[in-house]
Formats: C-alpha cells, structure tokens, sequence
C-alpha cells in the first residue's frame, strides 16, 4: 500500500477480508471526495465493515499505522444496504440461501435449467435425480442414481454424490465425496468433514468410509470408478458470483 502511495496512487481502497456487502464504490468515492476526506470508513448499523478509502497523503504521512488501522480523525460512511458478516459457517450457509433465493447481488454461474435451478455443462447429473428448487451443481460434478436434492442445496466443484443420498438445506463445497444412502441436512460438508448447523456438531467422517476428499486429478472415488469431464482452469468456488 505504501508503494502505491510512493508510485502516485492517490487513493486507495482497502479491504479487510470478513464480510461480504454490496457497496456501490462509485459512490463511496463520491462521498470522500466531495467531502475532501483524508480516510473514509463504512460502517454498517453493527460497526465498521474493514472497508476504507485513503488519500495518498495519509498513508505516506503516517506509514506504520497506516498499515494497521485508519488514523482517528477518518470520515464515516454509513452503508444500509446488503451485508453479512462471514464469521462461521452458519453465515456462509445463509450467503448461499441468500444468493439462490435472489436476496443478493450473487448470481451463480452454469446454465439456468429452470427458475432458481443451475447446473454447469460439465457436470453429470443421473436423469433419477429428484432436483428442487432452488440449488446449484457445479462443474465436473458428479450425482448419481436416486440422489435428492432440495432446501437450497449446493454442489460445488468436484464433487460425487453417490447413490440415494439425500441433500437438504446442505452443502458440499469442493472436492468432496459423499457416500451412498446418507441424509444429509442443515450441513456444510467439506472434504471428510461435516458441520450440523442446527446442532453445532462438527464431525470427522472419514475414517468411517462416509466422507472423502477428492483429489484434483479425481482418478477415483472410494470404491467407484470416476469417468472424467474434460479439465479446465476454475476459481476456487463457483458461487462467488458478481455484485449487481
């Protein structure tokens, strides 16, 4: 950030990564130049969102503590729209309700087979698979014969949902296999781990053969063979869709 300052930038936006909001940054920049601000802060109604706009005067004048936090005379800019906090699971479970219910700005990616339903080209979806809105499957997923599907479920990238099992209000996030015949439900699954949000149980289930993480090459998955989609380059999750 200092390097910036020092190459010319004269203002820089920083962003402490934690939560996630839809702020229009034109706007932001608007009310700190108007207002001639040497740092300006958004704060939602519970307190700063660790999203600032310094002027380059500020950070090579004070260049420690700028590194560290604004100075105390900073600007305020109150922002009232769309916001959540990422600090547990249970956040990024309602972030992903949020986004296939339309409540956000996030829109997934993969093609719309019907209203809040989107499945990638390249995933594999059995014709048994009982699929209700809204949810996501993403690329090179796999879910086979007999699979269930409902309560704003999600399958990210890479991942196998083998045969009768049962996702609601769940999801899987990437490389991750889930064993036959499991409900699964009011769970974030990820690799051998599951979390049950309405319990607060965080659980191993991999040494009981019920979970597993699937390797990038995804060779194979534990006991079935895994006919592979084409491989192509992917950002890490496929819902971290654009801000509208």
């Amino acid at each position: 950030m200092i390097e910036w300052a020092r190459e010319g930038v004269e203002r820089i936006l920083l962003i402490v990564l934690g939560s996630y909001a839809e702020i229009d940054l034109y706007d932001l920049v608007r009310f700190h130049y108007e207002g001639q601000h040497r740092v300006t802060r958004v704060f939602d109604q519970e307190g700063p969102l660790g999203i600032s706009l310094l002027d380059r005067g500020c950070v090579l004048g004070d260049r420690e503590r700028a590194m560290i936090e604004p100075p105390a005379d900073s600007s305020r800019y109150d922002f009232l729209g769309y916001v959540i906090r990422l600090s547990s699971t249970l956040s990024y479970r309602r972030l992903v309700e949020d986004a296939l219910q339309g409540r956000c700005g996030i829109r997934p990616t993969g093609v719309q087979t019907r209203e809040h339903v989107w499945i990638d080209q390249t995933a594999f979806v059995d014709p048994s698979v009982q699929i209700e809105a809204p949810c996501y499957i993403g690329p090179r997923a796999r879910v086979k014969a007999g699979v269930g599907i409902r309560g704003c479920s999600s399958i990210e990238r890479d991942c196998e949902i083998d045969l009768g099992t049962t996702l609601d209000h769940a999801s899987v996030l990437p490389n991750t296999y889930v064993a036959p015949g499991l409900y699964v439900r009011e769970s974030v699954v990820d690799g051998t781990r599951l979390e049950n949000l309405a319990r607060g149980v965080e659980l191993d289930l991999g040494t009981a053969g019920l979970l597993a993480r699937i390797g990038n090459s995804r060779a194979t998955s534990p006991g079935l063979p895994v006919h592979l989609c084409p491989d192509q380059e992917l950002p890490p999750s496929r819902l971290d869709g654009k801000q509208s």
